[in-house]
């Protein structure tokens, strides 16, 4: 056993995006994620103008009531694991389509 070397994985990957779909404060979010994640806002008022980096990255997307997201807008986006709704009703997504596309609901 003297002649097995650790297997090195390499650099450690840079922390996946987490993406507040409106606003740009992330005073909340920061302190909680900031070991986890990279926290970033969009401020869109919908969804024709999600920067197409989060589209392809973020791995969670957090919204208030002001965006919809369709089960169609839900396919634009190519990594996502959870999305977390921010307030109290829960008719501004596609919570359905949401698990069909194997995405968590919150």
């Amino acid at each position: 056993l003297s002649g097995i070397m650790p297997i090195m994985n390499g650099p450690l990957a840079p922390p996946p995006p987490v993406v507040l779909l409106h606003g740009r404060d992330c005073t909340v979010e920061m302190p909680i994620l900031k070991d986890l994640a990279t926290v970033a806002f969009c401020d869109t008022q919908s969804t024709q103008e999600i920067h197409e980096k989060v589209l392809s990255e973020a791995v969670c997307a957090t919204m208030y009531h002001i965006i919809t997201l369709t089960g169609e807008d839900l396919k634009e986006f190519e990594a996502p694991r959870v999305m977390v709704r921010i307030g109290s009703s829960f008719n501004h997504a596609d919570g359905k389509a949401a698990g069909e596309l194997g995405i968590a609901w919150c």
